[in-house]
């Protein structure tokens, strides 16, 4: 019995860390997300490790199919916020890349050619 509820423990345990990842994201906190995320594996893995151990009852078996549906919802979510901040991180990028391209192209004159009402060298 106290295997099961070891089991169900860390079933619980990854699905309460997928919470506080989804609240991450949605605060926009990716640095702790990130941090979050081996605490994450290190969880699943270990539960990995507990069901391979024993049967388990039909009860117990639809308990945890319940929960890991829970989880599986969760990381869908998380999944789809990464790829809206992955998104705008790209376009961040692509405005970088943009700016610093005029940057260098504008470089190229002198300063003081760029001043207005002052005749530009030919």
């Amino acid at each position: 019995m106290e295997h099961y509820q070891q089991l169900l423990s860390a079933y619980q345990q990854i699905h309460t860390l997928s919470e506080q990842m989804i609240t991450q994201a949605l605060a926009g906190q990716w640095d702790t997300l990130i941090e979050m995320e081996t605490t994450y594996i290190l969880a699943v893995e270990k539960t990995a490790q507990l069901v391979g151990i024993s049967e388990l009852s039909p009860t117990l078996q639809e308990i945890l199919r319940s929960k890991l549906q829970q989880i599986l919802n969760n990381e869908t979510e998380l999944k789809r916020l990464m790829q809206l901040r992955m998104d705008e991180l790209t376009v961040l990028i692509g405005q970088s890349t943009r700016q610093s391209e005029v940057n260098s192209t504008y470089g190229q004159f002198h300063d003081r050619a760029l001043l207005l009402g002052e005749p530009q060298a030919r």
